[in-house]
């Protein structure tokens, strides 16, 4: 006797809107719990899934394609603007930087197409000055001293401490992109040491069990109730 999918899953299959409406985790889930009970993925769902799938990869396709007409057309821009310039690769990055905080990777491919530069020179450049970021910035940038003072005075542990609060290293952002972790050679305030900047605030004499609290400091909103 052939088998008979579950209420839910009927509901499904003949209420293809439905099936339209659910995210990627939400298909897998049902074509999971679909080979789960049948041992296979009967071919009238499959159909309507793969039919699902591909008109919202059309979308996405459609979306991607603005996305990389603006990115073409911001490239333009900033070359344009630079380009009777010597040394105008270094100015380029400045501006796009600029614009998003860091270097995308997409628009760093864009330059290279349209300055006719390879994509290895370009990244040597970035990731030769320290100013330049991959990744995507956090809101809040938190960056501790590791000049000679302050590494004398225990730079280490407070640095310690701010990778186990926010579960980073050195030069990466939260995955939530609230804080972004960084260290400098020196901010000149020796005589504070060990010191650390918080969003642009230094902070002196600082003890890695500070560091929580400086943390949740940070993600009090500007102007809250103490």
């Amino acid at each position: 006797m052939k088998s008979v999918a579950p209420a839910s899953e009927v509901d499904q299959v003949v209420k293809p809107v439905k099936l339209a409406q659910q995210d990627e985790a939400a298909l897998l889930e049902l074509l999971q719990s679909l080979e789960a009970r049948h041992g296979f993925v009967p071919r009238d769902i499959s159909d309507e899934i793969s039919r699902v799938v591909a008109v919202k990869l059309e979308r996405l396709q459609r979306i991607q394609g603005k996305l990389d007409s603006t990115i073409r057309r911001d490239v333009q821009r900033h070359v344009a603007d630079w380009r009777n310039e010597e040394g105008n690769l270094i100015m380029i990055l400045h501006a796009i930087q600029n614009q998003h905080g860091y270097v995308p990777r997409e628009v760093a491919m864009e330059l290279s197409r349209e300055l006719g530069v390879k994509l290895a020179r370009i990244y040597e450049v970035i990731t030769f000055y320290h100013y330049f970021k991959l990744q995507p910035p956090g809101v809040h940038e938190l960056k501790v001293c590791n000049g000679t003072a302050c590494y004398l005075k225990g730079a280490a542990e407070v640095l310690g401490e701010c990778r186990n609060q926010l579960g980073v290293a050195e030069g990466q952002t939260t995955a939530d992109r609230q804080f972004h972790l960084d260290t400098v050679r020196c901010i000149g305030c020796c005589g504070m040491a060990p010191a650390l900047v918080l969003d642009g605030k230094v902070h002196g004499h600082v003890r890695a069990a500070e560091i929580a609290g400086f943390i949740a400091g940070a993600k009090v909103p500007k102007g809250a109730a103490a």
